[in-house]
């Protein structure tokens, strides 16, 4: 899966940056569990259209449908610059069975110890 371009981009009240999505594939629930691995999926299969989001703390925010090929990502503006690619990432290793997830996991590692080196 890959983002095939930006539609709408805005600095939102708090500051964080929110930018919607098309993407060349329909979200999967594969696409989900792929998410679970790296932050909190939470699920609402019984709306009209099944709606879920994904929060991986300090990186990013995902909302959107399954089966749809629209989505929104919020990113925290203190750690923009070091996040604004991590979800291209997520949908370029979820398809990379085990090997991306590993690669994901040492990716997502590397941005947290550069959170922490600017915190402290």
């Amino acid at each position: 899966m890959r983002i095939v371009r930006s539609v709408q981009s805005k600095t939102c009240t708090d500051g964080s940056v929110m930018r919607e999505y098309l993407l060349d594939e329909p979200l999967t629930p594969g696409f989900l569990a792929f998410l679970r691995l790296f932050g909190t999926v939470k699920e609402y299969p019984f709306m009209k259209r099944p709606y879920f989001s994904f929060e991986q703390e300090h990186f990013i925010s995902v909302k959107g449908f399954t089966g749809d090929t629209s989505v929104e990502v919020r990113y925290r503006k203190e750690f923009f610059d070091l996040t604004s690619d991590y979800f291209s990432l997520l949908l370029f290793y979820s398809g990379e069975g085990e090997a991306g997830i590993q690669k994901m996991q040492g990716i997502t590692e590397s941005i947290r110890e550069k959170m922490r080196i600017r915190l402290t």
